[in-house]
């Protein structure tokens, strides 16, 4: 869904659907019978980039200044965040320490190269898992990690609920839950629903 507000001195706001002039009610709000939209790009306050977030359904109101969207009837979401934006957002978070990550989503779980600085240059070996919370936020926990040897899993996950949730529906701009978390090729999917606003 591509939606663009356009402002005409003359005349009242209008939004611009799939090339359609939609005349927008005067509460400035823009109601869709059936919608499908894919968001692009998105980044999260706390720094996470999501490659896609999918919705789709029946009933879909806008708003803007600030722009929020509820539907009427609950519809679907898809989010996909890629291995390298998470490893990006890892990267700058830099939890206990580490750098160079790289993340490799495979088998179910997600697989965690780093470089830890201790007196010289340590790699760290690290197989994370994923946990939905309340339908709401997404967890990484730490399953195992191997560093030169030793497994200071503690350590390394007390850092790690440092800046868990990764991904919050809270940040989205629909009241969104979370149902499952698949990792898939090439990073994480997350299926859910749209909801109406309580």
């Amino acid at each position: 869904m591509l939606l663009t507000v356009h402002r005409f001195s003359d005349s009242p706001p209008f939004g611009c659907l799939w090339g359609r002039m939609l005349p927008v009610q005067s509460k400035r709000t823009l109601e869709i019978g059936s919608f499908e939209a894919v968001l692009t790009g998105l980044v999260l306050p706390m720094g996470l980039r999501v490659e896609s977030v999918k919705l789709s359904g029946i009933g879909l109101k806008c708003s803007y200044e600030p722009f929020s969207a509820t539907a009427d009837v609950p519809g679907k979401l898809e989010v996909f965040v890629a291995e390298q934006d998470l490893a990006d957002f890892l990267n700058k978070m830099s939890p206990a320490g580490l750098k160079n990550v790289s993340v490799e989503a495979r088998g179910g779980t997600l697989h965690i190269r780093a470089t830890k600085t201790v007196l010289i240059d340590v790699k760290a070996y690290a197989i994370c898992s994923l946990r939905i919370v309340e339908g709401r936020r997404l967890f990484v926990d730490l399953e195992s990690i191997d560093i030169m040897g030793a497994g200071p899993k503690q350590l390394i996950q007390s850092q790690l609920d440092k800046i868990n949730p990764v991904l919050d529906t809270a940040d989205f701009p629909v009241n969104a839950t979370l149902d499952t978390v698949e990792v898939a090729k090439g990073g994480i999917l997350l299926l859910g629903r749209i909801e109406p606003n309580p």
